[in-house]
């Protein structure tokens, strides 16, 4: 033992018991068992926060994700048929062939989504509640005033008869931002299927609604979208053959489902013969 250790012994000894050092000793306990239970508490509480996570991933994925569509009633039409529909707000609705619609009414809100097709609306003024019609790519908003909708499978066209509305496009890709568009009567709006403007035009109301009247004006047309409006009438389709017609155009007036008479026309118009016929299509060569 080194020297002067007994006495160093005494003096710890002797400290033991003094009040510093048993409230020193006293603090050092409860700060350790507070450690203790700090830890077991971040560890539960890490597990709860995990738990809500998860909860949260299930949350987004089975709501967060869910297509913006309304759920409501859905009407549809068939070929060659067209129905008008009274809405519960005094509105209406003539829904045009192959066509397909949905109606949510709410307490703050008149949902459509035009699925399919083509649609004519009346809208019964409401501004409390404004009527939105929602196409794939394209959302028209009103509050009483009256127009077409047409959601075709590459585009949605809306043109205004009567009274304001506002179009919203709905971006289907990151390269295309959202944008929106007032139109005054006799405008239509196209805009593709990604969300992009296809332009503004100044057109004739008479031939835009002229299916309700069960006629298909073709005014300065491109021949494959004048041959998708015939064949939306009809179950028996018209099929020209022959890349070079592609970029021509046809006008003319055809009354609806009358296959054979659009066929006749075509013919003499490009001089064509019929090649093949059967109960689903007509097909049409260049002589």
């Amino acid at each position: 033992m080194r020297p002067g250790g007994d006495e160093l012994s005494s003096a710890l000894e002797g400290l033991r018991d003094r009040p510093i050092i048993t409230e020193s000793r006293d603090y050092a306990r409860r700060w350790e068992r507070s450690r203790a239970r700090f830890a077991r508490a971040r560890v539960v509480v890490g597990r709860a926060g995990a738990l809500v996570a998860v909860a949260c991933v299930i949350a987004y994925v089975a709501f967060g994700l869910r297509p913006s569509r309304p759920a409501g009633k859905v009407t549809e039409t068939g070929v060659g048929e067209t129905r008008v529909l009274a809405l519960d707000d005094g509105s209406r609705v003539v829904l045009d062939t192959s066509s397909r619609l949905r109606v949510a009414f709410t307490a703050a809100a008149r949902d459509v989504e035009l699925v399919s097709g083509q649609a004519h609306f009346e809208v019964a003024k409401e501004t409390r509640r404004p009527f939105r019609v929602r196409t794939r790519s394209a959302e028209v908003v009103a509050v009483g005033t009256m127009f077409d909708v047409a959601a075709l499978p590459t585009r949605t066209t809306v043109t205004l008869i009567e009274g304001r509305v506002n179009v919203r496009t709905i971006a289907g890709t990151a390269k295309v931002q959202p944008t929106v568009e007032a139109l005054t009567p006799g405008e239509q709006l196209g805009i593709a299927g990604d969300g992009e403007l296809l332009g503004k035009t100044v057109v004739k109301v008479e031939n835009v609604t002229a299916w309700q009247r069960g006629t298909i004006v073709l005014d300065d047309m491109a021949l494959p979208e004048a041959l998708n409006a015939l064949n939306r009438y009809s179950r028996t389709r018209i099929v020209i053959l022959g890349n070079a017609l592609q970029t021509k155009r046809v006008s003319g007036v055809f009354r609806i489902g009358d296959v054979e008479t659009e066929v006749s026309v075509l013919q003499r118009y490009f001089d064509l013969e019929e090649t093949a016929r059967s109960r689903s299509e007509i097909v049409l060569e260049r002589r």
